[in-house]
C-alpha cells in the first residue's frame, strides 16, 4: 500500500510532467509564431506594422504563460524536494 507521501509526490510528479508539456507547447507556439512572422515579411513587405503589432502580442502572451509555467515547475520542485 502507498504511503500518504508517495501519493503525494506522484501527484506533483505527474502536475510537473504537465506544467513542462505546457512549457514545450508555448515554446514551440512561440518559436513557430517567430517563423511565421519572417516567412510573412519575406512574402508582403509592404503590411510590416500589421504583422510587427501582431507578433508583439503573440510574444508578450507567450513569455507570460512561460513565466508563470517557469513559476510552476520550480514551486513543484520545491514541494518534490521537501516531500523527499
Amino acid at each position: 500500500m502507498l504511503k500518504i507521501n508517495e501519493i503525494e509526490k506522484n501527484r506533483l510528479d505527474l502536475a510537473y510532467r504537465r506544467n513542462l508539456q505546457l512549457l514545450n507547447i508555448f515554446l514551440i507556439s512561440g518559436l513557430g509564431a517567430v517563423f511565421a512572422y519572417i516567412g510573412a515579411l519575406i512574402l508582403n513587405l509592404e503590411k510590416v506594422l500589421p504583422y510587427t503589432i501582431i507578433m508583439i502580442l503573440v510574444g508578450t502572451v507567450t513569455y507570460i504563460f512561460y513565466k508563470r509555467i517557469d513559476r510552476n515547475l520550480k514551486e513543484i520542485s520545491e514541494r518534490i524536494e521537501k516531500l523527499v
